[in-house]
């Protein structure tokens, strides 16, 4: 190759390889969440599969016409306007990377800032082959979307709902086998112990992991649209039917062998399962192939690579300004590092010396989920006659990773997966204990015919207001970016009540008990 083709392929390469970075800055982003929430491990398989297809519709892109090109595109009123729109969303990368490094679990900020870079890299095609290429490679830009965590009404919504269906359908299907089994909302009864279809099998799991796996198979093959929805809903239809199958299976083992069984075959099942979902796909992804055979007659491009001036400068640009972003917002993290006030911290100590205190031992699967940095958790009872339960859970100021694993465990996310009905929402209350004045939210909750009063506090070190969960709320998270907490300390605390006849009498009982279960800590500056 000569010195002229080496210039060549570096003006084209250069810029694609800096513009890469906002998409590997975005995947990095992403995948906090599918490390974290095994309902969207599937995540890091996206990217790999977005290549792919990327690729092959580059291998056979279409014909680009003169006029097309991104050096000779005519200027008229819309090409500008969607220059201006483009621009706009070019500036407001910072301010959304700025947010979006501290909540990465906020769902709205995941879809907008993943849609920007999705627009942005199609604005890319525009300039390169107009509306033309914009059509061609759509799909594999957009497939990333897949990876995207749902929004949280949504997805709680689905997931119960899925959950409580798989619940009944495998208590049928155990019945059948002569295996006695009872579903108490999303938990089934055997005779060994209560499984929760949780621990099973999250319904959004199985739900999203099929729909991505069907929307690749159909973009491999170049279905039409009509052959891609039935892919879709027999995607659907699959990952239900190996759900119910892997909870089935994980029942008769509890069944056979104890709860203790669940957590051994909980990992294989699952891979098993969604490895034979993926094939049962890709051999119905073939059959509708030779039933839908269709010749392609759209004219392609095997011409060496090549890109205008006007899209390799575009590329570059935007390639240098998101390495811009992700400096400035290391910057400004750094910079209100040191003004972190990390101030007195409390912890929790349980009744261990109260003879009827029981240490809690939470599952292993929990713990790996959690992955908390220490806590204490018991039950025990009191002497007017009530039983407490308390889960203490405390993570220390390591990563960004952190504050949103604290945000998960909360008693309106894990309660109603456990079968618990929500009866009242009594908002937040303030407690007095030592020095701390510690925000609870409030819930009652019913299982069975027994009524549960639940006191939920989180907590974050150095917060000069402690908000409880209005933290996870918009305006909570935006002035923590404002504030520049990256790297907080945070810790909840979960009482459960039983034995009292109201919620204000079993807040009054956490009144007058809180004091002696905290303890005051002397803590260490936090990092940025």
């Amino acid at each position: 190759m000569g010195v002229r083709g080496i210039e060549g392929n570096l003006k084209l390469w250069f810029p694609v390889a800096i513009f890469s970075l906002l998409w590997l800055d975005l995947c990095r982003l992403l995948s906090s969440q599918w490390e974290s929430r095994e309902q969207y491990a599937y995540g890091w398989f996206v990217p790999v599969f977005a290549a792919i297809l990327l690729w092959r519709r580059w291998t056979d892109r279409p014909v680009v016409a003169p006029d097309q090109e991104g050096d000779s595109m005519p200027r008229s009123t819309a090409s500008f306007l969607l220059a201006g729109v483009m621009l706009l969303l070019t500036l407001s990368f910072l301010p959304l990377r700025v947010l979006y490094e501290i909540n990465l679990d906020w769902p709205l900020l995941s879809w907008l800032y993943a849609g920007i870079v999705v627009a942005a890299t199609l604005y890319a095609f525009f300039l390169a082959g107009g509306q033309t290429w914009v059509k061609h490679f759509a799909f594999p830009v957009a497939l990333i979307l897949v990876a995207v965590v749902w929004p949280y009404r949504i997805e709680k919504g689905l997931t119960q709902g899925l959950m409580r269906v798989v619940a009944n359908v495998t208590v049928e299907l155990l019945g059948w086998i002569d295996i006695p089994a009872l579903q108490r909302g999303n938990l089934i009864e055997l005779s060994t112990g209560t499984l929760g279809v949780d621990e099973a099998c999250s319904g959004v799991r199985s739900f999203q992991s099929s729909l991505m796996a069907a929307l690749v198979m159909g973009e491999l093959y170049r279905f039409r649209f009509i052959p891609r929805l039935a892919l879709v809903l027999c995607g659907i239809t699959l990952g239900f039917c190996f759900n119910v199958v892997r909870t089935l299976l994980l029942s008769w083992q509890a069944n056979a062998n104890g709860l203790s069984a669940v957590d051994k075959w909980h990992d294989p099942a699952g891979m098993t399962i969604a490895v034979a979902c993926f094939f049962s796909l890709w051999v119905l992804a073939i059959l509708i192939r030779r039933w839908t055979s269709e010749p392609d007659s759209v004219s392609r491009d095997h011409s060496a690579s090549r890109l205008g001036s006007v899209p390799r400068r575009y590329l570059l640009a935007l390639g240098l300004w998101s390495l811009a972003c992700v400096g400035a917002t290391e910057a400004w993290y750094r910079l209100h590092a040191s003004k972190s006030d990390s101030g007195p911290r409390w912890s929790a100590v349980l009744p261990t010396n109260n003879a009827t205190f029981k240490a809690i031992q939470l599952p292993p699967r929990s713990v790996r989920l959690l992955q908390n940095d220490s806590g204490a958790t018991g039950s025990w009872g009191e002497g007017d006659g009530s039983e407490w339960t308390a889960f203490f859970l405390r993570w220390n100021a390591t990563s960004a990773s952190s504050i949103f694993r604290a945000r998960q465990h909360r008693p309106d996310v894990c309660l109603p997966a456990s079968g618990l009905s929500l009866v009242e929402d009594g908002g937040l209350e303030l407690f007095k204990a030592q020095q701390f004045t510690l925000p609870f939210h409030k819930y009652t909750y019913q299982s069975g015919g027994t009524v549960l009063y639940v006191f939920f506090c989180q907590w974050e070190d150095g917060a000069k207001r402690q908000s409880g969960l209005a933290n996870t709320e918009q305006g909570g998270r935006i002035k923590a970016a404002w504030d520049g907490h990256r790297v907080l300390g945070q810790q909840n605390l979960e009482l459960i009540l039983t034995g009292y006849h109201s919620l204000a009498e079993a807040a009054e009982a956490v009144r007058k008990r809180l004091p002696a279960l905290i303890v005051t800590q002397t803590s260490s500056p936090s990092p940025g």
